[in-house]
C-alpha cells in the first residue's frame, strides 16, 4: 500500500513487479520471529517496525509530493526494501540478544545505537520539509556537504534559545528511548532452541550484507543516500579541474585586441554574496540610503556604469560562481571541467592573479569555486577560526599586498549579506535598528551599507596605488531577507542582484569600443553566468574560448529580457514582474 499509493505514475507492469519482489522480502525478514516464535511482539519490536516504516514512507511520500506535477514516474524502491530489511536486521540481532545473556546487552546496545542513527536521516528530512515544503534535492545536499564549521556555528548561534533547547532535548530523548526500549523491553522467544540463536546470527548476516555492502547495498540506494553519494563524486569528480589546467591552457587561445597600457596596471573583480539590489538604494528608490558611495558614483555617468535589470543564474554560490568565473552557462552545454575560467585567460596576457576570499576553504570536499582559485598565482582565505568573526574589510590588507610595479588581476570574494546578517558588520557600523538586536530587514540593509562601505575603500586604495583601470562588483545570488532562508526558488527577489562597472579615463582612452558598448548597454538585460565573458570583453581581447555574443562590453551583445535564464535554465528572466 505504501508503494502504490506514492507511485501513482510509475507504469502498471513496473508496480507489479515490485510489489512482487515486496511481497516475499516481508515474508523472508518475519523469518527470525517466526522460529524463535517471538509472539505477541513486545514494545521493542514494535520500536523496530516503527523505524522501519518511517524509512519505508519518509522519502517516498515527501518526494511524491513534491514532483508529482513534473514527474510521471517515481520509484525509488529501495526506500521501501530498505524498511523491510532493517525490520530483518534489528529483529535478528534482538533474538540473537536473548540467547547471549550478559552478552546479550551488549548486542541489544548495538541495536539502540543503530535505530538511533537510522532514525536520524528520516527525521532530518521531515524536519526540511516542514520547513521549507521541498524535498531535500542537490542543491540542498551541496549545502550539507560544504558548509564549513564557521557557517555551522554561525547559524546554530541564529536560532532562538528555544530552538536550540528543544534540539537538544528531542536528539537526547530519541536516544534514551532507543536505549531505554533495548534495555528494558527484550524481547521472550518462545524456542529457546540453540539452533534458533545460530539462524538468527546467520540471518543477521545476511540483512548487513544485503543493507550495507559497499556501493550496492541497499542503504546507499536509497533517495537520501543515493544523492549524497552522486553529489558526494559530483564534487570530487571536479578536482580534475586544477589537475587538467594544464590542458586547457595549452588549448586556450587569446588575442589581445588593442596595444597593452603602457604603464602596469590592474584589474579588479569583486564578487558579492546575497546582496539584492531591492535593497540598495543605487539601484532602487528608497527610504533607506543604503549605498551612499555607490549612490555618489552614479552621478559620475562616464566612469561608474549601473545596470539595474542583473540577474542572478542561480539562487546559490556554487552554481552560480561555477558558471560566472568560467565558460560554462545557461546557454551552452558545456561542462565546468573543460572550461576556461577568468584565471586561466588572465594567465594567457601576462596577469599575475591573485584570489582573496573571506568565505571559507572548505575542507571537506573542494567546491568548483575553490578549484578555480587555487589556479590563481596567489589564494589566500581570511583566517577562519571557530567562533571568530571575519569581516570584509580584512580583504584590503590583502590587497595592499598586492605589487603595483606588475599587471594584476585582484579578484575579491565577500562575505557581504550571507546570514546571519548580524555578524556581516561590527556593532559599532549599525546604521538601522539597534546593535545586537535581531531585526531581519534592518540588519540586512546594515549589511548592505557596510559592503558599499568595503568597496569605497578598495576602490581608493586601488585607484590611488594600483593603477585601477576598471572595477566590477555584482553579486552571486540575492536573498528575499524577511524571509525565510531556503536553497530553491522563492520569487525573483532571490535572483536580482547588482552590478556595475568601473572604468578609469586611460581604460576609456585606450578602449573606446568596450565604454561605447557598455554605455549602450545600461538597461538590457543580463545574467551573472556572462561575468566571464564581461571580463573577457574588458580584457578587450579575441579568443577560442571566448564568445563576443555573450559580452555587455561587445556591440554584439545578443540577449535581451525574453531569452534569458536564472534558476539555472529553469526559469525565463521575462517572468519576472517587478
Amino acid at each position: 500500500m505504501i508503494y502504490v499509493t506514492n507511485n501513482q505514475g510509475l507504469p502498471h507492469q513496473a508496480r507489479g513487479l515490485q510489489l512482487r519482489r515486496f511481497f516475499f522480502a516481508s515474508l523472508f525478514v518475519f523469518l527470525p520471529l517466526l522460529f524463535s516464535q517471538t509472539f505477541p511482539f513486545s514494545v521493542s519490536i514494535l520500536w523496530a517496525m516503527a523505524l522501519s516504516v518511517l524509512w519505508m514512507v519518509t522519502h517516498l511520500r515527501i518526494y511524491y509530493l513534491c514532483n508529482k506535477e513534473k514527474e510521471t514516474e517515481i520509484d525509488h524502491y529501495f526506500d521501501v526494501a530498505f524498511g523491510l530489511y532493517l525490520f530483518g536486521l534489528l529483529t535478528s540481532g534482538m533474538i540473537l540478544g536473548s540467547y547471549l545473556g550478559l552478552w546479550g546487552i551488549a548486542v541489544r546496545l548495538l541495536v539502540a545505537v543503530v535505530e538511533f542513527v537510522l532514525a536520524l536521516i528520516p527525521l532530518f528530512q521531515i524536519a526540511y520539509y516542514l520547513i521549507y515544503q521541498v524535498n531535500v534535492d542537490s542543491g540542498a545536499m551541496e549545502c550539507i556537504i560544504g558548509t564549513d564549521y564557521n557557517e555551522t556555528l554561525e547559524y546554530l548561534r541564529s536560532l532562538p534559545a528555544r530552538s536550540k533547547v528543544g534540539a537538544v532535548v528531542a536528539v537526547s530523548a530519541l536516544l534514551v528511548l532507543c536505549v531505554g526500549i533495548n534495555i528494558g523491553c527484550p524481547v521472550t522467544p518462545a524456542n529457546g532452541a540453540s539452533w534458533v540463536a545460530v539462524l538468527s546470527a546467520v540471518l543477521g548476516g545476511v540483512f548487513v550484507l544485503y543493507l550495507f555492502k559497499p556501493r550496492k547495498g541497499a542503504f546507499f540506494r536509497t533517495g537520501m543516500m543515493w544523492l549524497y553519494i552522486d553529489v558526494k563524486t559530483y564534487m570530487q569528480d571536479n578536482g580534475r579541474y586544477a589537475r587538467h589546467q594544464q590542458q586547457r591552457m595549452s588549448a586556450l587561445q587569446v588575442e589581445p585586441l588593442t596595444a597593452p597600457s603602457a604603464r602596469p596596471h590592474t584589474m579588479l573583480l569583486v564578487i558579492g554574496e546575497s546582496a539584492t539590489r531591492d535593497y540598495m538604494s543605487a539601484f532602487t528608490p528608497m527610504t533607506d540610503n543604503t549605498t551612499p558611495w555607490l549612490s555618489e558614483c552614479k552621478l559620475d555617468e562616464q566612469h561608474f556604469l549601473l545596470f539595474g535589470n542583473a540577474y542572478s543564474c542561480a539562487t546559490q554560490t556554487v552554481p552560480v560562481l561555477e558558471r560566472a568565473l568560467t565558460e560554462r552557462n545557461q546557454y551552452n552545454d558545456k561542462t565546468f571541467l573543460d572550461s576556461c575560467s577568468i584565471v586561466d585567460v588572465a594567465h594567457k596576457l601576462g596577469y599575475k592573479v591573485h584570489w582573496y576570499s573571506n568565505q571559507g576553504h572548505l575542507g571537506i570536499t573542494d567546491t568548483p569555486i575553490t578549484l578555480v582559485a587555487n589556479t590563481a598565482d596567489e589564494a589566500k582565505w581570511t583566517n577562519q577560526e571557530l567562533n571568530k568573526v571575519q569581516y570584509d574589510d580584512a580583504l584590503l590588507d590583502f590587497v595592499k599586498e598586492v605589487n603595483p610595479q606588475q599587471n594584476n588581476l585582484v579578484v575579491l570574494h565577500l562575505m557581504g549579506s550571507h546570514f546571519n546578517y548580524m555578524s556581516r558588520y561590527p556593532a559599532s557600523f549599525t546604521r538601522w535598528g539597534q546593535p545586537g538586536v535581531q531585526n531581519q530587514i534592518l540588519n540586512y540593509e546594515n549589511t548592505i551599507c557596510y559592503t558599499d562601505n568595503v568597496l569605497k575603500q578598495v576602490y581608493e586604495y586601488a585607484s590611488q596605488n594600483l593603477n585601477l583601470q576598471s572595477m566590477v562588483y555584482f553579486s552571486d545570488h540575492g536573498t528575499i531577507p524577511d524571509k525565510r532562508r531556503s536553497p530553491d526558488f522563492k520569487g525573483f527577489g532571490m535572483v536580482r542582484i547588482p552590478l556595475f562597472v568601473y572604468l578609469s579615463d586611460e581604460y576609456r582612452q585606450q578602449h573606446p569600443a568596450r565604454y561605447a558598448a557598455l554605455s549602450a548597454h545600461r538597461n538590457s538585460y543580463f545574467t551573472d553566468d556572462l561575468i566571464y565573458e564581461l571580463v573577457c570583453g574588458l580584457l578587450d581581447v579575441k579568443s577560442n574560448c571566448y564568445d563576443e555574443l555573450n559580452s555587455l562590453a561587445s556591440d554584439n551583445y545578443q540577449f535581451t529580457r525574453d531569452n534569458l535564464l536564472t534558476n539555472e535554465g529553469r526559469i525565463h528572466i521575462k517572468e519576472d514582474e517587478e
